[in-house]
């Protein structure tokens, strides 16, 4: 048993050194801002040339390096790009709805949280908590399933056709009493979204939570985030979803019009555009 500890905790460390080394080199490209190549790679970090050459072959099967068939040379790749521009873009929502975050917050005593699409699942970045004792507890950070609850419902109706197959794709587990877990039911579900432009939920992700949310778009027309008012489910009467339905709409207009979104013409004021 001793030995079995000892060969576990030795492997956690040599995966964290190798996760301290892929850095040092990702870094590397960073402080001297060109191409480098393996022996550059070696003398920079202090690694032998068949270590540096491993971890390389990895970077770039990710998409974090790239090589230069001319010169056998490394450059930063596309992956590091993209993981920057979804840091700007949750920053320019983030501060777009914080505003409105606490607006809605306050004026239903509920909680009220800003979700994003991360790895096909959904991640809420933030939120402002409830005043009731009784509340909807949100985790900053934690991915949950895009298919379960209004605020992924309200990202996944909107996203495009071939992502959402692959979410699909990956199953639907029940995760809560009523869960859809039935494809056809959940693409009714999402068409429904998209016409009515928000999404309704009561014990799907959570036992006991009910919560209404809507898609947030910006300057180009794309979806970017959902904005949600989540609660204890006794709390969510018809009346008050109706009510919390036509509050959300009309947030998500506002944080939407911020990020630079311009609705078609004639399209009636609060309503989200479908299907994009």
């Amino acid at each position: 048993m001793v030995e079995r500890i000892r060969t576990a905790q030795s492997g956690a460390g040599g995966s964290a050194r190798a996760a301290e080394r892929t850095l040092d080199i990702l870094l590397a490209f960073l402080r001297e801002g060109r191409a480098l190549g393996i022996s550059d790679i070696s003398r920079i970090v202090r690694l032998p040339k068949a270590t540096v050459h491993r971890l390389v072959t990895v970077l770039v099967q990710r998409g974090f390096l790239a090589r230069d068939p001319s010169n056998a040379h490394y450059r930063i790749g596309l992956a590091p790009f993209r993981l920057g521009n979804l840091f700007l873009a949750q920053t320019e929502v983030r501060q777009a709805a914080l505003p409105v975050i606490h607006e809605l917050a306050q004026a239903t005593g509920e909680t009220v949280n800003l979700n994003v699409v991360i790895d096909r699942r959904r991640v809420c970045i933030e939120k402002a908590e409830s005043r009731h004792d009784i509340r909807h507890f949100v985790e900053l950070g934690r991915p949950s399933p895009l298919y379960a609850g209004a605020s992924g419902k309200a990202l996944l109706a909107f996203l495009d056709p071939p992502e959402i197959e692959a979410v699909m794709a990956e199953g639907l587990r029940g995760v809560a009493p009523r869960t859809i877990t039935a494809p056809e039911r959940l693409l009714r579900s999402l068409a429904e979204i998209r016409r009515r432009g928000y999404a309704m939920s009561t014990d799907e992700r959570v036992a006991g939570a009910s919560a209404v949310s809507a898609p947030l778009r910006n300057g180009s027309g794309r979806v970017v985030a959902s904005l949600t008012i989540s609660g204890p489910s006794y709390r969510f009467t018809p009346s008050r979803v109706r009510q919390y339905a036509g509050l959300v709409l009309e947030g998500a207009r506002r944080v939407s019009a911020a990020l630079g979104y311009v609705p078609p013409a004639g399209r009636r004021n609060g309503a989200v555009p479908v299907g994009r």
